[in-house]
């Protein structure tokens, strides 16, 4: 009886909360106005409570002026770094007439090359008008709106921020909310310190190189780390067709390729591990999964949220005897869901 009591809780919380998940999938998307900026906010506020933290315990400063100096190095980062990205979009929006005749010129050489090589007999004319048919000034501008878009919603991050950090009260949490309050910190500043690091190096080789959009795919570099697996190969694969119509010479194709591959190499699959941890430790059929069901719920922001939002639920689960097998589950333990 006890056993057949135990089967029955069993498929009771299975079924609560599958229940649960799907009435929470329809709430994220109706309310992701809200909490898409919400959600940023207490990202942000993780990354900037161990600076608060460092300030009062370590220098013996209060809290009224730890809390806006934290502040102010967080506005004073996205100062520095977001008037070149903003330049550097501007740049690319003036000369995208300029950009897709290179891609012609790039795409009409490809063809040539095909059809020589194999003997494939293509149209490169109609191949040509068709790509030249495409509404670049419309995505264009449809970019140049959501820059905007971001620039507002920054300003909302901002000040939901303020408020997380005012009214956090700093009283003593219960051990389990401290245990998971403590590897989502861990998780989320480690993440943003390798993509930070990475960035870095991506942008600085791209600006040594004197590779246009340097800046743009630096910072589309920050975003894709927190993508594991797939979001750094993205960020390396990105530049290497505007590197191909730029150069006319190999050098710096290759070093384009070859220098940010050995940085992915070294930090993503030996220094990131040992930082982070059992907390990354997401199976790729998780993290796709993640991504697709994230994208349809908060589009390209859902997508570079995915996976941070995805470790951290995975964090809270194995706290709780409860949630554990699903915990199992989402890094691909599944043989020891009965452990």
């Amino acid at each position: 009886m006890p056993k057949q009591y135990a089967e029955q809780n069993q498929i009771l919380t299975f079924s609560v909360l599958i229940i649960a998940f799907i009435a929470s999938a329809f709430a994220f998307y109706y309310a992701k106005t809200v909490l898409i900026p919400f959600v940023l906010a207490m990202l942000l506020k993780t990354l900037i409570t161990p600076i608060i933290d460092f300030q009062i315990n370590k220098l013996r400063v209060y809290r009224l002026v730890a809390v806006p100096i934290a502040i102010v190095i967080v506005v004073c980062f996205f100062v520095i770094i977001l008037p070149p990205l903003f330049n550097s979009i501007r740049s690319f929006l003036l000369n995208a007439s300029d950009y897709q005749d290179r891609v012609i010129i790039f795409i009409d050489f490809i063809l040539r090359w095909f059809q020589e090589k194999l003997n494939i007999d293509l149209d490169i004319m109609l191949i040509e008008e068709s790509i030249k048919d495409l509404p670049f000034l419309d995505w264009t501008s449809e970019l140049l709106g959501h820059t905007a878009h971001f620039f507002e919603t920054f300003f909302i991050i901002l000040v939901i921020l303020l408020f997380l950090v005012i009214g956090d009260s700093g009283k003593k949490k219960t051990q389990i909310w401290e245990q998971i309050d403590h590897s989502v910190k861990k998780y989320i500043s480690t993440k943003f310190i390798i993509a930070s690091v990475t960035a870095v190096i991506f942008g600085f080789t791209y600006w040594f190189l004197e590779l246009e959009l340097a800046v743009v795919f630096a910072s589309l570099t920050f975003f894709l780390t927190f993508i594991p697996v797939f979001g750094a190969v993205i960020a390396i694969v990105l530049p290497i067709p505007v590197a191909f119509i730029q150069y006319t010479s190999a050098t710096p194709i290759i070093l384009i390729i070859l220098i940010p591959t050995i940085a992915k190499i070294i930090i993503g699959d030996f220094i990131e591990p040992k930082l982070i941890g059992s907390a990354l430790k997401l199976h790729p059929v998780t993290i796709i999964l993640s991504l697709i069901f994230w994208g349809i719920l908060w589009g390209v922001v859902g997508v570079f949220l995915a996976a941070p939002i995805t470790a951290i639920i995975k964090i809270s689960f194995e706290k709780f005897e409860t949630t554990l097998p699903f915990a199992r589950l989402l890094e691909g333990n599944i043989h020891h869901l009965r452990d």
